[in-house]
């Protein structure tokens, strides 16, 4: 971080709150444990060790706890979150490197986790690390809900002015968008005058059979489904047409394929969560959309309720641990950490330009305490 770069209060206080989601929407105490027993999670934050993929060529990925314990002295790599993964700490893709001083019963290969270029240390389809030193203009990276690749909007053949509407929620990649064409049918309906409002109930479903889709994944139902109402819109009669019918399906100036950025609750409020559309979407692989736990947003919600929980828990042992000191020494330490309350609130609450806070404040505001503390 250069002297010249600065912070507002909100931002500070937002990402540490973020950085500790990230954590805990996976576990569920301070426990140094690792995650390995617990299985494939439905999502946990993943890390790689750059140190220990120099020696063995190997991709693998830890999770938090074997990232600070196991491989605290190594060059490690955050990966955010990925949704199925088991840590591979100790496992045969570390041998000869580290092993895991949490959990030492491992499989040899956990055969159900994939791995990407982000293994490498790398992102996007530019395959640079993050942060990028080399990278000017708009460094910040989307991460795709399908594919879980990060990605620059440049490399998403997106204008350099482009930012993603406030209500924002989820990106699906182009890629994706290539390889799933149904989402740009479903992301084209939801985007006309009558349905784009994404704060809207759902739509009743139109009480069909799709039977006549002609699709490569069976969707034959009895139930109501929205997918002869989306074909219609689209004016379409398949959920893979042609590419020509496709790139006529314009959304806000973009046209197919280009990449998705849902709104809030599109996955409920947008896709068809029918018996059919459910086996549909799971034959493609992409079952996972219409999981309501499957969502970064959902796992970062747990993750602020259990840090919200730990905070509490915390300062009640803070307490507990006062009241089995002797008096004298309860009230220093009381004193003590009155004394660092007062010092904090003062300084986040003096009156800043814009309301930023300075690196070389925040180093003079620890130098400070140290002295009176």
């Amino acid at each position: 971080m250069g002297d010249d770069e600065y912070y507002t209060l909100d931002e500070i206080v937002s990402s540490e709150t973020s950085e500790s989601a990230v954590v805990y929407g996976a576990i569920e105490d301070d426990e140094e444990k690792c995650t390995f027993p617990k299985g494939y999670l439905k999502r946990q934050a993943v890390f790689a060790c750059k140190t220990c993929y120099e020696l063995t060529g190997k991709r693998a990925g830890v999770c938090y706890e074997c990232s600070m314990n196991c491989h605290a002295a190594h060059e490690i790599v955050e990966l955010y979150t990925k949704r199925h993964f088991r840590c591979d700490c100790g496992n045969s893709k570390f041998k000869g490197a580290s092993v895991c001083n949490l959990w030492e019963e491992k499989d040899d290969v956990n055969t159900e986790n994939k791995y990407d270029h982000n293994f490498d240390g790398v992102f996007c389809t530019c395959l640079r690390p993050y942060p990028d030193p080399e990278l000017e203009g708009n460094t910040e990276m989307y991460q795709c809900s399908i594919c879980e690749d990060w990605f620059h909007l440049q490399h998403l053949n997106m204008p350099l002015d482009f930012r993603p509407n406030d209500d924002f929620e989820e990106l699906v990649c182009l890629n994706c968008v290539k390889r799933f064409p149904l989402l740009w049918l479903f992301y084209y309906c939801q985007m006309q005058p009558e349905n784009a409002d994404c704060s809207l109930p759902k739509k009743p479903r139109i009480d069909d059979s799709v039977d006549q889709l002609n699709t490569s994944a069976s969707v034959k139902s009895t139930e109501a489904c929205r997918i002869p109402h989306v074909l219609s819109v689209c004016g379409v009669r398949k959920l893979n047409p042609p590419t020509a019918d496709m790139g006529r399906l314009t959304v806000n100036g973009f046209s197919f394929p280009s990449p998705i950025f849902w709104c809030n609750d599109w996955r409920t409020d947008t896709l068809c969560t029918c018996d059919s559309c459910k086996k549909m979407l799971k034959s493609l692989g992409i079952g996972f959309l219409l999981d309501p736990e499957d969502s970064v947003v959902h796992y970062m919600e747990v993750g602020r309720q259990r840090v919200a929980q730990l905070q509490a828990r915390r300062e009640n042992l803070i307490s507990e641990a006062l009241a089995e000191l002797p008096h004298p020494a309860a009230v220093e330490v009381a004193r003590g950490i009155s004394r660092f309350r007062e010092a904090l609130t003062d300084f986040l609450t003096k009156p800043r330009e814009k309301n930023v806070v300075t690196e070389e404040e925040v180093k003079e505001f620890c130098e400070d305490l140290k002295k009176d503390l």
